[in-house]
């Protein structure tokens, strides 16, 4: 695995520069330890740096705004993201960015990712990402995934059997999660790729939008989700967001997410919610059905829009703006990642 930049820079802690940018030949626009990668980016405008309120880079996409990527899936979604250097995945890590929705943005029935942490069991497969910040209609909503394998199921009468997952009742998730089914098992490892439920993590004030009322219909146990304080309604307003990430690099133990919100304000940081699941493990084994090989160093963060390549987005850029990125280590997350897999050990002997 090539060392990433991270490390060659002494650690995993970074703050990033976006007044210095630097172009590449390849349309890639290199930010230090984040990068955008032009050829990945399809329907992405470039990222435009504006000072009108305060510095920060505007993400957008439109459509056909590019339409001469070949990466980044193009034929079914559009993209303006930036990436950052791999880390190990079960590193305990905090990610921390000012975001606003732009004036105008708009209001369909339908995601759009606003930023996301992928860990990838394996080198070969990113899977969806572990952590979703999402704008839906108008409004903040954050999912996980759970890993949710075939040895979690049984097979009866024609029926999945899940240990896991159960239909969403009348309203209710009772002792679960609600969450969205879509894993896949199919009758050969190569066709097991996805192997995940998203699980609802946090929303605003308001109820689900109507599509995501549709999508969410099923309940889980794989994560247990303790909500603390809603998300902020006004999408259009600065607001800084805290992610803290500790996976597990251990298969089958669980690890622990937090989400953290402020007004950049007065800085004051507001718990969001915080959940234990199995969100991460070192890969299969064998590692996968393709040859590829274990790689363990795969952790990574994006921000900037990603969505589905739908008519009724229209013809309207859709952006958001962002500042203040920044990346340290979360010597927390270590401490109650433990405490839950002594916890998760306890539960078992009873």
């Amino acid at each position: 695995m090539t060392e990433s930049k991270a490390e060659a820079n002494g650690g995993i802690d970074y703050e990033i520069d976006i007044e210095h940018g630097k172009p590449l030949p390849s349309g890639d626009i290199d930010y230090g330890q984040i990068t955008f990668y032009r050829n990945k980016s399809p329907n992405g405008l470039e990222p435009q740096l504006a000072k009108d309120d305060g510095t920060y880079l505007r993400l957008a996409v439109q459509k056909d705004a590019y339409t001469k990527a070949t990466d980044g899936t193009p034929k079914c979604c559009d993209r303006c993201e930036l990436r950052d250097t791999t880390l190990r995945l079960g590193t305990p890590v905090w990610y921390s960015f000012d975001m606003r929705a732009e004036e105008g943005f708009p209001i369909v029935d339908a995601r759009f990712i606003c930023a996301q942490i992928k860990a990838p069991y394996y080198g070969g497969a990113g899977g969806s990402p572990l952590f979703a910040l999402r704008i839906d209609r108008g409004r903040y909503v954050a999912t996980l995934e759970h890993l949710y394998e075939p040895a979690d199921v049984s097979y009866f009468d024609g029926i999945e059997q899940s240990r896991y997952i159960t239909r969403y009742g009348a309203d209710w998730c009772f002792g679960s999660v609600r969450a969205f089914d879509h894993h896949i098992f199919g009758n050969s490892p190569a066709d097991c790729q996805e192997l995940q439920a998203r699980a609802l993590f946090a929303a605003g004030t308001r109820d689900l939008p109507p599509h995501l009322q549709d999508e969410f219909q099923s309940c889980t146990t794989g994560v247990v989700v303790e909500r603390h304080n809603p998300l902020p309604d006004d999408i259009s307003k600065w607001w800084r967001f805290k992610l803290c990430v500790a996976a597990t690099e251990v298969k089958d133990a669980d690890g622990v997410v937090q989400l953290l919100v402020a007004d950049p304000a007065d800085g004051k940081e507001i718990l969001i919610a915080t959940a234990y699941g199995e969100f991460g493990h070192a890969g299969y084994d064998p590692p996968a059905a393709d040859g590829q090989d274990v790689d363990e160093k795969h952790q990574y963060f994006k921000i900037g829009p990603y969505r589905d390549k739908l008519k009724i987005w229209g013809d309207r850029a859709a952006a958001i703006h962002v500042r203040n990125l920044k990346r340290g280590s979360w010597a927390a997350g270590a401490e109650l990642r433990a405490a839950a897999v002594i916890k998760a050990r306890m539960s078992e002997t009873l």
